[in-house]
């Protein structure tokens, strides 16, 4: 793909595919994590002709890692390892997901777009271990292309008659998703390319556009523990104690109306239960009419 400081990468459908960085961005912090861990396998990774380097060993997937419940973390990290046999394995990667995943940050937010990523480096690494595990074939595999490629084809679907460069061929982003496809099935697999994660990564950007997903219920770690500590909390204070049974029945619905309102502002009114909903009905209906005959 061409990446020049020229014109290259023209733009339309409010999409800009010029250069540009902001440190901000999950793009350049997911660029900046995968040239890190290149970088200290190849420093400090003991890399030879015919080893990848132990930081890459330690992070790779391997078909029997399937019967390795302890290992199975690797259906992650394999993503943020590159082949240490040279730089172009991270460059095409880092480069496509520069050029076209800033525009479906700025479509989806950065957090849709970080959970996007990870969930489709890990959905790509879940069901190769799988596959390759149960047929017992297959070489290790390591790197940023199932997920890249996931989020390149939203890019495709999103803004389809977008002008892209591949090479030096100027083509619709249609196009270029046609390629993606193509290739992939076509190409007969060869050593160090794992075309079958790259068709799963197109698979699970297929399923998130076209099935309307939405991974924003799946809170960041921080604010689920925090969801997680308030939660607990009002379990610990929830039995009534003696002087609460001798409270009136209108005290006593203030406070599980407030406990549901805090419950709200901690979770979102999805977190609340059919009987918390419908309690909340009640009490609304309840408070109104009695601002009415207060009036």
């Amino acid at each position: 793909m061409g990446y020049q400081d020229r014109d290259y990468y023209q733009y339309d459908q409010d999409v800009d595919l010029r250069p540009s960085w902001n440190q901000r961005s999950a793009v350049t912090q997911l660029i900046v994590i995968n040239v890190a861990v290149f970088f200290v396998n190849m420093l400090i990774g003991d890399v030879t002709a015919q080893q990848q380097g132990w930081v890459n060993d330690l992070m790779m997937l391997r078909p029997d890692t399937l019967y390795q419940p302890w290992n199975w973390w690797k259906t992650l990290t394999y993503a943020f390892a590159h082949s240490s046999s040279g730089i172009t394995h991270l460059l095409f990667n880092m480069l496509s997901l520069y050029f076209m995943g800033r525009s479906v940050e700025a479509r989806y937010g950065r957090r849709e777009f970080l959970r996007i990523y990870i969930l489709s480096a890990l959905f790509c690494g879940v069901v190769w271990m799988v596959i390759r595990g149960v047929s017992g074939t297959g070489l290790p595999v390591l790197g940023a292309s199932g997920a890249v490629l996931c989020i390149s084809m939203l890019f495709v679907y999103n803004y389809p008659n977008a002008t892209v460069y591949f090479l030096v061929f100027p083509m619709p982003a249609w196009v270029l998703g046609i390629l993606f496809v193509l290739t992939n099935f076509v190409t007969q697999p060869g050593a160090g390319v794992a075309y079958d994660i790259h068709l799963l990564g197109i698979l699970f950007a297929t399923m998130y556009f076209f099935l309307r997903w939405n991974f924003s219920a799946v809170q960041d770690p921080q604010e689920g523990v925090v969801a997680l500590k308030k939660w607990w909390a009002r379990r610990k204070f929830k039995v009534h104690s003696p002087e609460d049974r001798e409270l009136p029945t209108e005290q006593l619905e203030a406070r599980e109306a407030d406990r549901i309102l805090e419950k709200i502002h901690a979770s979102g009114k999805d977190s609340l239960t059919s009987r918390e909903k419908k309690f909340m009905e009640r009490y609304s209906q309840s408070m109104r009419k009695r601002k009415e005959l207060e009036s």
